[in-house]
């Protein structure tokens, strides 16, 4: 497609858009997601609003950029930042509004690799040119999501992997000692991962840590990936301490635009001090007319996600987010309830795999993951239910239990104990998933289950599935 030579009527041009979005999936029925698709007649005017606010000149729209300082303050206080030392100078925490998680995850990278060689310099006597020459590495699970990936790839970062088993999901703090040396930057510990919404226990590895650098005599710290789980995990109960609390977390990221039901694109990034940790990622900028701090990796961007982000704070607050999350709960709930229910043959058709179905440590994010029980040793996987459920209007995400290695981009298992050619599958519960369309969706599960088996092997999709052992991209 080439640019026309002549322009179009906006009616024309706005109907030949709607046509292209018409054809996609219904955003509401997308079960795969966790991003924000609903939005009152209010927060769409003040999208609208922001659209023309460019963020990065702070010096034109300064009550704009005091909003944003608004909604970070807001965000830190949530997370139990503690006040800086330098509050009163800057008149705001530590951090900044990015586009989405990713680009808060790899400032948060940055920052730990940076505080991380200025230490290691100083303990083996290198100036700046010989500690650049120096290969760091970060300890993450392999429940990651793809902004680790560029970080590791963009950065010059060796990922450390710290393989699960699929009854938790979780990193296991006691395999960390073998992980970390005095090249490690930092340990991510994953509020929420994205295969099943378990959180890792940053609890017990702010323990381990603190035994580690005691007797190795290293800093290394946690950063909190609260991509869905930052929005979450504050308004549950019964969850030991998570986050700023622990004095080895350091930063703190999530998306605005999933929980926090901001609009697609709007991220956050808090860190505990300025010292050492987001100083590392600031830059200074003059040539707008004033002279004013940048933490972001880009520079011009859109107002519109931290306006909807703001409203949706004093829209909701915090007994509006906390009744969401009840309701989200009880809303996946009832879906568990639902698959677990299902028979052949007098077995379960499913074996669910999230926290409340497997693991010891039942809080967790709205979602529900299950697979297909292997003793039924059906003709069919989750790859092939997707697809039939997706007749039903329905998307729903099924992938294999595989990754490519950021690095050397060899196929590795997610898990110690499950086949990388094993597939499973999630359901995103979002504050527009109702009980009435849940409903829906358990029945149209049904019927896949019941059609597949119906027809066996001679069911072919006319989409291709992936192979057998290859990774999927998951939606974010």
């Amino acid at each position: 497609m080439a640019i026309p030579q002549q322009g179009a009527h906006p009616r024309h041009c706005k109907a030949t858009i709607e046509d292209y979005h018409m054809l996609d999936f219904s955003e509401r029925l997308n079960t795969s997601s966790y991003v924000n698709v609903v939005f009152e007649p209010e927060e769409e005017e003040v999208a609208a609003m922001g659209l023309r606010v460019n963020l990065a000149d702070q010096t034109v729209y300064p009550e704009s950029f005091k909003m944003h300082n608004d909604t970070l303050n807001m965000i830190a206080k949530l997370w139990n930042c503690p006040k800086p030392e330098d509050f009163d100078a800057y008149g705001c925490y530590a951090g900044a509004g990015t586009v989405g998680s990713t680009e808060a995850c790899l400032l948060a990278g940055l920052a730990l690799k940076f505080r991380w060689r200025a230490w290691y310099a100083k303990k083996h006597g290198m100036d700046a040119d010989q500690v650049r020459g120096v290969y760091p590495n970060l300890v993450i699970s392999t429940m990651f999501q793809a902004a680790w990936e560029k970080l590791f790839k963009y950065m010059d970062i060796q990922p450390r992997f710290v393989t699960p088993t699929y009854t938790t999901f979780t990193l296991d703090p006691s395999k960390l000692k073998e992980h970390i040396d005095d090249k490690t930057i930092g340990v991510v510990c994953i509020m929420g991962n994205h295969y099943g919404g378990q959180y890792d226990p940053v609890w017990d590895v702010d323990k381990v840590l603190d035994q580690i650098n005691k007797e190795q005599g290293f800093q290394v710290g946690i950063h909190v990936d609260g991509a869905s789980g930052g929005f979450i995990a504050p308004f549950q109960t019964g969850l030991p301490a998570w986050d700023f609390r622990l004095k080895n977390v350091l930063s703190i990221s999530a998306s605005g635009h999933k929980f926090g039901n901001s609009c697609c694109g709007t991220g956050w990034v808090v860190w505990r001090q300025r010292k050492e940790l987001s100083e590392h990622v600031a830059i200074s900028v003059s040539y707008l007319g004033g002279n004013a701090d940048s933490y972001t990796l880009n520079f011009s961007r859109p107002a519109q996600g931290v306006y909807v982000q703001f409203y949706k704070l004093l829209r909701l607050g915090m007994e509006g987010y906390q009744e969401q999350v009840e309701n989200q709960m009880v809303v996946a709930e009832f879906i568990r309830e639902g698959l677990a229910a299902m028979t052949k043959d007098g077995k379960k058709v499913f074996e669910l795999l999230d926290a409340v179905g497997k693991s010891e440590q039942k809080i967790c994010l709205p979602v529900v993951t299950a697979m297909l029980n292997p003793e039924l040793e059906l003709d069919f996987d989750d790859i092939d239910l997707q697809h039939v459920i997706a007749q039903g209007h329905w998307y729903v995400s099924g992938y294999h239990m595989s990754m490519h290695h950021p690095i050397t981009e060899k196929t590795m298992p997610l898990f110690t104990d499950q086949s990388p050619e094993q597939a499973m599958f999630r359901v995103v519960v979002k504050n527009n998933l109702t009980m009435k369309m849940a409903d829906h969706l358990l029945r149209e599960v049904d019927a896949a289950v019941k059609f597949l088996i119906e027809h066996g092997k001679g069911f072919q999709h006319k989409k291709p599935k992936t192979a057998k052992g290859t990774p999927q991209k998951l939606a974010c």
